[in-house]
C-alpha cells in the first residue's frame, strides 16, 4: 500500500481544497478515501512490522517519505510520479512507506504564477496535515522516522512550510532527511542568516540539495519571476549555508544522460532526468538511511568547498551497493 494527502478540490475546480487522506493499492492503482485523518494515520503506521528490542518490548520501526511534486502537475501525473518514485526506491533497496503530498498544480504549460500562489497556500498543510499528524499519532510502541523528498516547486512548498509552520503547529516537530531535487526556490534563502535556513536547521536533521547547471526549466522560472536570486536547483547552495546542508551537483551525471541536443535544450529533460537515473536513486536511498557520513558516501566525490559534492556518473554495482546500504542502516 501507498498513501497520499491531496489538497485538490474534489470537483476539479481551482484552488486549495480540504485535505483528503487517500490509500493507494500499489498493484491495481486503485485509490480510496479514509474517513478521518486520524484513521488514515493509524493505517499508515500499521504497515510497519512490530519488532522486539533486547528487553523484549515490541516497537514499530521504519521510515516514511513525503513526496512533494512540482509545478504544472495534474492529478493523473501526480499519481504516475508517485508510482515511478515508489518503484525506483524499492529497486534501490528502500523499504519504507511513501506518502505523496499532492497540491493543486494546474497541469498547464503556462500556469506558473497560479501554481506559485497555490504552492504558498499548500505549504502549511504539509506540516499540519502530514508531518505533525503522524508525529502526534506515534505511540510508545512506534518509532518511525519521517523524511521529505521535494521536486521543483515542491521545494518551494517545503521551504514555505518550514518557515511558517510555527503559525499552525507546536514547535516540537522534527523530520530526519530533507532532499530537494531541482529546487525552484531562491538559493539565497539557504544562507545561514536567513530565517528559512534557520527553520530547516531547527526542524530537520540534514538537508541535501541536488542541482543541475544545465537546468533550462529553472532558467525559465527565474526569467518569469524577474528574480534577482538564481534557483537552488540550477546553481546549488550558497557558500554560507548551515553545516547541516549538503550540496550535490548532478551536472556531470546529466552530461552522461544527455541523449543529444534535444535533451540539452528540453526544460523537462534537464529538470526531471534525476528520476530516471539509478545513480540518483542510490544516493537518495543512502541519504535516507542516514548511517554513512557525508564525506564517505560512495555515490559522490568531494568538490571544492565544505559539504559540496558531485554525484558520480555511473551506479555502484550490486554487491558494493548492498554493502553500502547495510553500512548506512
Amino acid at each position: 500500500m501507498s498513501f497520499m494527502i491531496s489538497l485538490r478540490q474534489p470537483d476539479g475546480s481551482d484552488g486549495i481544497g480540504d485535505p483528503r487522506f487517500l490509500v493507494i493499492d500499489d498493484d491495481s492503482g486503485q485509490q480510496w478515501d479514509v474517513a478521518s485523518a486520524e484513521a488514515w494515520a493509524e493505517e499508515v503506521l500499521a504497515n510497519f512490522p512490530l519488532r522486539r528490542d533486547a528487553q523484549g518490548a515490541a516497537r514499530r520501526e521504519g521510515d516514511i517519505l513525503f513526496l512533494v511534486h512540482g509545478f504544472n502537475v495534474g492529478q493523473a501525473d501526480a499519481l504516475a510520479f508517485h508510482d515511478k518514485c515508489r518503484k525506483a526506491l524499492l529497486a534501490s533497496g528502500w523499504n519504507g512507506i511513501l506518502i505523496s503530498y499532492d497540491w493543486p498544480s494546474d497541469g498547464l504549460v503556462f500556469a506558473y504564477l497560479p501554481d506559485r500562489a497555490n504552492a504558498r497556500a499548500a505549504a502549511s498543510q504539509l506540516v499540519q496535515s502530514g508531518i505533525a499528524l503522524l508525529e502526534s499519532t506515534q505511540r510508545q510502541d512506534c518509532a518511525v522516522n519521517v523524511h521529505i523528498l521535494a521536486h521543483s516547486m515542491g521545494a518551494f512548498v517545503t521551504q514555505q512550510a518550514f518557515t511558517w509552520a510555527y503559525q499552525d503547529v507546536p514547535p516540537g516537530w522534527k523530520v530526519g532527511q530533507v532532499l530537494l531535487v531541482a529546487g525552484d526556490v531562491d538559493y539565497s534563502v539557504f544562507s545561514s542568516d536567513n530565517i528559512s535556513a534557520q527553520r530547516f536547521a531547527q526542524h530537520a536533521g540534514r538537508l541535501t540539495a541536488y542541482c543541475n547547471h544545465y537546468d533550462k526549466a529553472l532558467l525559465a522560472s527565474n526569467a518569469k519571476r524577474v528574480a534577482l536570486a538564481p534557483r537552488l536547483g540550477r546553481v546549488g547552495l550558497p557558500d554560507d549555508s548551515p553545516q547541516m546542508m549538503i550540496g550535490v551537483d548532478c551536472s556531470a551525471l546529466f552530461e552522461v544522460a544527455d541523449q543529444g541536443l534535444g535533451a540539452l535544450l528540453s526544460p523537462v529533460a534537464t529538470h526531471c532526468f534525476y528520476f530516471d537515473r539509478p545513480e540518483f536513486w542510490q544516493d537518495a536511498v543512502l541519504t535516507l538511511a542516514g548511517g554513512i557520513d557525508r564525506n564517505v558516501m560512495p555515490t559522490r566525490t568531494a568538490t571544492s568547498g565544505a559539504n559540496r559534492f558531485a554525484l558520480k556518473s555511473e551506479p555502484i554495482d550490486g554487491p558494493a551497493f548492498e554493502q553500502a546500504l547495510r553500512r548506512a542502516t
